[in-house]
């Protein structure tokens, strides 16, 4: 009872972060969105700001463990890199306020990053294996991946990209392990495989009308 109850808080913020966009919700929002008392909320988390890393954590494990389920069938190592750059990218616009805090729990626990650079780290040194890249360095050739794409992400956020940002970003990574010009095109322009929690159409986009730019 006490995982579920904890799972359910979990649930709720990060059905908030969906429906507020950039308003951090209140503490008897999410104990609402629950279906249990505030008091209930402090059995499991000291603070708002514990709750919401908790979330951010979950939000991002989850959705690299859908991508790399997504790409189970994808051979290519270096479309299994395209496919991991993009999708966070795209993410970032469907969820904006969960994308800033990810970044921000990037930056102050190392060990997130640790936890998820498995699949990264699987899909290069499958491709050193096979030659499609060429790279000297493992840790460096990561840092390569992650980089950008956090970047890309914060663009994301600030609402100053067009709607091939995540290709043009996932190309240069892909240049930059080894891969020619044309051929990283050629890849990124890839349809996406399917992911069951950021569902998006086969042309790459992701599924919602672009925000207004001011």
């Amino acid at each position: 009872m006490r995982s579920r109850t904890r799972a359910l808080l979990i649930d709720a913020a990060l059905a908030l972060f969906r429906d507020e966009r950039m308003r951090v919700p209140a503490i008897h929002e999410i104990a609402a969105r629950a279906g249990v008392a505030t008091g209930t909320f402090y059995n499991y988390f000291r603070t708002r700001e514990e709750l919401l890393e908790a979330a951010i954590v979950e939000r991002a494990e989850r959705l690299q463990d859908e991508i790399v389920k997504s790409y189970a069938r994808v051979a290519d190592p270096a479309e299994r890199v395209s496919i991991g750059s993009r999708r966070f990218i795209l993410q970032a616009r469907n969820e904006p306020m969960w994308a800033a805090g990810l970044l921000r729990v990037w930056s102050s626990t190392p060990g997130l990053l640790t936890r998820m650079l498995g699949p990264v780290f699987a899909s290069l040194r499958a491709g050193r294996r096979s030659g499609r890249f060429t790279y000297s360095r493992e840790d460096a050739a990561a840092d390569l991946l992650v980089g950008p794409v956090a970047a890309a992400m914060l663009r994301v956020i600030n609402d100053r990209v067009d709607e091939r940002h995540d290709t043009a970003v996932a190309s240069l990574i892909l240049r930059g392990i080894g891969i020619s010009t044309g051929e990283a095109d050629a890849i990124v322009r890839r349809p996406l495989p399917a992911v069951s929690e950021v569902e998006q159409p086969e042309d790459g986009t992701t599924g919602r009308s672009p925000r207004r730019r001011t």
